[in-house]
């Protein structure tokens, strides 16, 4: 793990997670709620390691000591994780199928999205940015934040 950056293992869950999102889409596809609400609370588990831990707590603080989060791409991502954990939410309290296909599809869709412009853009700014000493604390959170889960 010494020689991984960050961004790597971050893409690397980004990956997990897409995988989810396939598996939850041939769910709705087929109707099969069960099986789309287990994918669900496994994306919820994945997105809230990843996502409001990873990122927010750990990532994202590091970034904003060059960028601002006001305004800048880490405040439009934390709006949007809020977006997905509410959309995850009224997923999982939800039973009537056309709205679990309008909510599963919303989820889907933006999460994708989501996904595509921190690999693309908010990785490629905290490479060029990120010193040695910054990637090697948020390593260092990131394994914390690993054994805890476990």
């Amino acid at each position: 793990m010494p020689d991984k950056s960050p961004t790597d293992i971050l893409r690397k869950e980004h990956d997990v997670v897409l995988k989810i999102l396939d598996s939850l889409e041939k769910n709705l596809e087929a109707e099969n709620i069960n099986q789309a609400k287990k994918s669900t609370i496994l994306l919820e588990k994945e997105f809230n390691k990843h996502s409001l831990n990873k990122e927010e707590k750990v990532f994202f603080p590091e970034i904003e000591k060059f960028m601002p989060r006001d305004g800048g791409p880490t405040g439009m991502m934390v709006i949007e994780h809020q977006d997905l954990t509410e959309s995850i939410e009224s997923f999982k309290q939800t039973d009537n199928f056309e709205n679990l296909n309008k909510i599963g599809d919303h989820i889907i869709n933006l999460l994708r999205e989501h996904i595509d412009k921190e690999n693309n853009m908010l990785f490629m700014m905290a490479d060029m940015h990120l010193d040695d000493k910054q990637k090697k604390f948020i390593l260092k959170k990131f394994k914390e934040i690993d054994l805890k889960k476990k």
